[in-house]
């Protein structure tokens, strides 16, 4: 017998049956009496709106890992999940235990719809083109919700999804919600215009207060599965394997030509491309793909990544000040690094400076000893170790500086030489 019936504004409105769900427990309301069903206010897309919810103490602890599953169950397409949810809730507010087979329901819910979240990230193009990109695609709205956070992270340059069910605009600052638009019978040139004029739904309007992130919790067992690089990237915006990943804005991951024979490792990511979720953009970034060019290389042809992925700082007023990676950062790196050249599998890698070349060769390394000259690797490439372009940028004077920079372009002239033979 139904007792009562709980609306929720969309199907992503998390903290609304977060909400409903603490007071119904403290009220003792079974979950059998429970009917929950979505239903959209007037002002859902509005530009500002306000809403009331209840409020109750808690009366369950969940277990995190159980806890980690929620947000994943809430979104997934399984009709009876919110009632699985609250009765999961139910249950440790009792004391009992939990069934296996809602354990492994829950579980198995989770998993489609971080397989789902899988695939709308990997339709999201990188930011070396940073002009607007639509991305289409079917996905339900709560899932596209649920992934906004980690879209803007993948692209921090402007996109808009479009889906039968979901609009969803980033302009490299704010999220908007709008309702769904395919945009199939307007010319390209009116699309983006459309699209943004119907997501009109930002931070002002309380409707769309707490979507919680469904998250890929990616382990290294998980990172050695990855088939493409794409998946990869798809996957590292949620390494939590370090505490790099906590001061650090982003993961920055590879980019380029995914079928290059060339790869360049760097040290790690520094203030800009933690801004730009772009490898190799700042002043060293600028640096290499000068004497790329006149070594007779082309970035746009090479695949351009680092050994650890999240940029290490200590902050000094508004400043971010370079800290070098230790052992353990690249340690826990590893999988990424490991998959990516296992996927990319280039026939020359050039290792860019110390930390590149003790991350690829597995030990200590002298730059000068190791310096410009043919590597056998184990998996059966060419390796060569130059200086990491930040080198000399720090040069004192401007002889040094040319003459150090004539034999970076030397070496990099070097791996694009082996490449070609």
């Amino acid at each position: 017998m139904i007792r009562e019936t709980v609306t929720l504004s969309t199907a992503s409105d998390f903290s609304g049956w977060r909400a409903w769900a603490r007071k119904l427990l403290h009220d003792k309301v079974s979950a059998e009496s429970i009917q929950w069903i979505v239903e959209a206010p007037p002002s859902l897309y509005a530009p500002s709106a306000t809403r009331s919810l209840p409020t109750a103490p808690s009366t369950t602890s969940l277990p995190r890992a159980l806890a980690a599953l929620f947000p994943a169950v809430f979104v997934s397409e399984d009709p009876d999940r919110l009632h699985l949810l609250y009765l999961t809730l139910q249950t440790l507010r009792d004391g009992l235990p939990l069934p296996d087979e809602l354990t492994e329901r829950l579980r198995r819910l989770a998993a489609e719809s971080r397989a789902r979240a899988l695939d709308l990230r990997c339709q999201m193009p990188d930011a070396s083109h940073p002009e607007w990109q639509i991305i289409r695609t079917s996905h339900a709205a709560s899932l596209i919700d649920s992934q906004a956070d980690a879209l803007s992270n993948l692209r921090p340059t402007p996109w808009i999804v479009m889906a039968p069910e979901r609009t969803l605009c980033w302009d490299g600052r704010n999220y908007h919600f709008g309702p769904g638009f395919t945009g199939h019978d307007l010319p390209p040139s009116k699309l983006i215009d459309t699209a943004r004029g119907l997501a009109t739904a930002g931070s002002g309007n309380a409707w769309w207060d707490g979507i919680a992130p469904v998250r890929l919790h990616p382990i290294p067992e998980d990172i050695a599965t990855s088939r493409s690089l794409t998946s990869l990237r798809a996957k590292a915006i949620d390494c939590q394997m370090c505490d790099l990943c906590k001061p650090a804005t982003r993961t920055v991951s590879g980019e380029g030509n995914p079928k290059a024979g060339i790869l360049f490792i760097g040290e790690q990511p520094g203030d800009q491309e933690d801004l730009q979720g772009r490898p190799f953009v700042g002043p060293a970034g600028q640096l290499f793909d000068r004497a790329l060019r006149e070594a007779g290389g082309n970035r746009t042809e090479a695949w351009i990544t680092n050994a650890v992925k999240h940029f290490k700082f200590t902050p000094k007023g508004n400043r971010r000040i370079h800290q070098k990676p230790d052992a353990s950062d690249i340690t826990a790196c590893s999988p990424w690094l490991v998959t990516e050249r296992r996927i990319l599998a280039p026939k020359v890698t050039v290792m860019l400076g110390v930390t590149a070349a003790s991350a690829v060769l597995g030990r200590s390394v002298t730059v000068s000893r190791e310096r410009s000259r043919p590597i056998p690797l184990k998996d059966g490439s060419i390796g060569l170790v130059t200086v990491h372009p930040s080198y000399l940028l720090r040069l004192p004077d401007e002889e040094s500086k040319a003459r150090e920079y004539t034999k970076f372009v030397n070496d990099l002239r070097m791996a694009i030489s082996t490449l070609a033979g």
